[in-house]
């Protein structure tokens, strides 16, 4: 009977939860609220003002509003009705309350709140009810301004803002008091054991950008996110418009981490982004052949060029390690180039730039096909270049009804191009230069990505660029030559935004959705082309890597390899600094694989020396987990470039890494360290204070030690490098604590490792590349060993330090084959 009872409490108590979690709406003639059980809305009918409630009831956002065009849902008005519905979709269950205000002689604006079952933040939507007897154009909206959130704290206090800006758009952590950021925003303040959080930004990205605003007064911080188009959407008479624009909000997290972390989760979800991954390496011939042959480019940089530098990576080695794309980078800059044609007699007629003699396709492989399967012959990518939006005076000539404006010489709007990039972005140090054509001295308009003949022109384009075994593009000067934000175009119904996601959306459905498109945004920090892209340049032109590239991607981690792959541009080890040694090379490789989403190497494979070889094939693969390493230390105060960086593979095992961009002997700037015990909202790891951790130096292949949670680790790091470390729990049996393979020291090529009890063996399954010596350190914890075996090849172990009971497993194989192993103990 006490079972029975005890059960029935049991279950009373989980409906109890259950039904306290459940969304709930209710409302009357005055108010209507929304709520869960972690937070509440509450709209004032009367006023049109809202308010968003935490757990303790308390009003974290105080009388807000929201605004459509020039009207807002405080202003006077006919009548404000509400409704409400069941959602049931890829985030959960829940409701969404539509609020509905209707003008006299105007539109009707819409506004609609998705609150899910135990969820922490709001979704928010907003559309058009055009009920009246012309064309309306929406130019943009805000589903939330307010003057009142945080009113009334001190927020002076450990003061950070993050912006989300995207591209070449400069991300920084910063004390600023005025803000307005591309995509996305976090602000932090207060205590550090319980501060207060707000993240706002996009989750779904169609026919508009989206921004945020954040102004700190005293005692308030002033607050919006909003939506913008140079052109905006044209709504019919009496037509209701839902775009589907949505922004997420949140104000119950924990700290800055997990708080962008279950941002961009949303994002993820709410966009529907199956991220494509560049886990191989990719060399770019623009870059590798200034430093081939007779410095010549040109004689490299074409389709025999190509094939020839897939046969120097395989006798490089390389590519036991990893696959290798080959992109080949056919530009010309004359009036009549290659653009607009994108095809195989055109690629073939134009010549680089610094050539007078050879094309970019060039006997035996003058087809784009013939070039992509050989490479692919190969075991290759093949990857190719194209200008978005470029002209080409030929092609304008012959299709002058395929233009914006239907017009093949409407110039630019030289003085409203630098007021629309200041109204509606994040105005970056590149300024409005930017944005004209730096290859020609007239501004004209390019191709109308909206126009049917255009469209049907692409997809032959693309049907033949996937017939001919095309793996990726990267497209370059889109912000330039195909955002037109004066529009033009044929489709009466289309953005600025919506025309130049339409660029990629043809690539996607022509080549498929496995294809790798890369976006080259220097000046434009949105994310409008997510979900479309799988990389986006963050740098200008370069071959080399700053602290503050590597700070620029590594405050993107939320994102990166989440819902975009960041590229740095080209990487050249022969330029890493201090060239003195193999630091800077090494802080290269290390930082772009912990910091962005693929690797451009800069280099022929013939100009890298055994060692740089070696320490490149370190690094791949990439890994596809949807996860990069946080910059722990980026919210502490003083930091400007973090220079820590965790990446949790679970809660035993970390891989550390921390960065020394410092290229002097000043002992003080060489000195880092973390509390791995302490909080992330205290830059530490968060790991356990009562257990022992041991850490591995992967480069070094040194030991630091057996390293207690409540105690500082501190390391003295050479000028310019970039250690990587992984952090172990102890455990009470043999473990494996790194291997030599790769720079995540077992993430990759190490699996199923276990410890089997009865049998007093330790077993797993590496992932061996053929004459590379396969070594395994294992921490053996008191335990003598007796012997080891293998499957395939020949295996080794030894003691290696026995004061720290650590031994060494070393596999060796003759092809590259996965090795089951066991180490047996007494």
């Amino acid at each position: 009977m006490k079972n029975f009872i005890l059960a029935f409490l049991l279950l009373l108590s989980a409906f109890f939860v259950q039904a306290q979690n459940r969304t709930v709406v209710q409302g009357n003639g005055d108010s209507v609220s929304i709520k869960n059980g972690r937070v509440a809305l509450g709209f004032n009918l009367n006023k049109g003002f809202f308010s968003l409630m935490n757990t303790k009831n308390e009003k974290i956002i105080d009388n807000a509003y929201f605004q459509a065009g020039g009207l807002q849902s405080k202003d006077s008005c006919e009548k404000r009705t509400w409704t409400v519905d069941d959602i049931n979709d890829a985030l959960g269950k829940g409701k969404e309350l539509t609020i509905k205000i209707a003008f006299k002689n105007y539109p009707d604006i819409l506004w609609r709140v998705f609150l899910y079952d135990t969820k922490p933040y709001f979704i928010f939507q907003m559309g058009i009810n055009n009920d009246t007897h012309k064309a309306y154009q929406l130019m943009g909206f805000y589903p939330l301004i307010t003057k009142k959130a945080f009113y009334g704290k001190n927020n002076t206090h450990n003061y950070r803002i993050l912006d989300g800006n995207g591209g070449g758009s400069p991300t920084r952590v910063t004390d600023t008091a005025d803000l307005t950021t591309f995509n996305n925003v976090l602000v932090k303040f207060g205590e550090s054991d319980h501060p207060n959080i707000l993240v706002a930004g996009g989750v779904t990205y169609h026919e508009f950008e989206k921004f945020a605003k954040v102004t700190r007064e005293k005692n308030s911080i002033w607050f919006s996110i909003y939506s913008t188009d140079p052109v905006g959407r044209r709504i019919d008479a009496g037509q209701q418009y839902w775009p589907n624009e949505k922004f997420y909000l949140c104000f119950e997290d924990k700290n800055p981490f997990e708080a962008l972390e279950q941002y961009a989760s949303v994002l993820k979800t709410e966009q529907q982004i199956d991220l494509n991954q560049y886990d191989f390496l990719t060399e770019c011939l623009w870059y590798a052949s200034f430093y081939n042959r007779d410095s010549t480019r040109a004689k490299f940089n074409n389709t025999q060029g190509a094939v020839e530098e897939m046969d120097n990576a395989i006798k490089s080695g390389i590519t036991k390690y990893t696959k290798v794309a080959i992109r080949l980078v056919p530009d010309a800059y004359g009036p009549n180039n290659q653009q607009g044609w994108w095809d195989d007699r055109h690629w073939a007629k134009y010549n680089e730039p610094m050539s007078t003699d050879l094309p970019h396709y060039t006997t035996p492989y003058l087809t784009t096909e013939s070039w992509c399967k050989a490479i692919k012959g190969k075991g290759g990518h093949p990857f190719i270049y194209m200008q978005s939006g470029r002209r080409s005076e030929d092609f304008v000539k012959l299709h002058p009804d395929w233009m914006l404006f239907n017009d093949p010489y409407r110039p630019y709007s030289g003085d409203q191009t630098l007021r629309l990039l200041q109204e509606s972005s994040y105005f970056n140090q590149f300024g409005a230069g930017y944005s004209k054509h730096w290859w020609s001295e007239k501004q004209l308009w390019g191709y109308d990505f909206t126009d049917t003949g255009f469209i049907k022109h692409m997809q032959g384009v693309y049907a033949n660029m996937k017939k001919a075994g095309i793996k990726g593009i990267f497209y370059d000067y889109p912000e330039n030559t195909a955002w037109a934000y004066e529009g033009g175009f044929d489709n009466k119904y289309a953005t600025t935004a919506w025309a130049y996601r339409q660029m990629f959306q043809l690539a996607k459905d022509g080549l498929g959705s496995v294809a790798l498109l890369q976006e080259r945004n220097i000046v434009r920090g949105s994310d409008i082309a997510i979900g479309l892209v799988s990389s986006q340049r963050t740098w200008a032109d370069n071959d080399i890597i700053t602290p503050e590239m590597v700070s620029m991607c590594g405050l993107r981690w939320y994102k990166n390899r989440v819902v975009m792959n960041y590229d740095m541009d080209a990487k050249d080890p022969n330029k890493a600094l201090p060239a003195a040694n193999a630091d800077g090379a090494r802080a290269m490789l290390t930082m772009c694989y912990v910091t962005s989403g693929r690797f451009l190497l800069g280099r022929s494979f013939t100009q890298l020396n055994k060692e740089q070889l070696f320490d490149l094939s370190r690094t791949f693969p990439y890994h596809c987990t949807p996860q990069s390493a946080r910059p722990i230390d980026a919210f502490n105060n003083g930091v400007t470039i973090p220079r820590v960086y965790d990446f949790t593979v679970n809660p035993s095992w970390h891989q550390l890494t921390f960065y020394n961009y410092n290229t002097t002997a000043d002992a003080a700037k060489n000195t880092i360290s973390v509390w791995p015990a302490k909080s992330l909202n205290e830059g530490g790891m968060a790991l356990d204070s009562n257990k022992q951790y041991y850490v591995y130096d992967f480069w070094n292949d040194h030991f630091i030690g057996l390293v207690s949670g409540r105690d500082k680790l501190e390391q003295q790091l050479r000028p310019g490098e970039a250690r990587m470390m992984s952090v172990h729990a102890r455990e009470n049996n043999p473990q494996f604590i790194s291997t030599n393979r790769h720079i995540m020291q077992g993430y990759l090529d190490l699996k199923d490792c276990k410890w089997n009890v009865s049998s007093k063996m330790l077993s797993g399954l590496a992932e061996v590349v053929e004459n590379d010596p396969f070594k395994i350190v294992i921490a053996t914890n008191g335990k003598k060993i007796r012997n080891c075996k293998v499957s395939a090849g020949t295996c080794t172990i030894k003691m290696t330090d026995e004061k720290n009971s650590l031994a060494q497993l070393t596999v060796n194989t003759a092809t590259n084959t996965d090795v089951k192993w066991e180490v047996n103990f007494k």
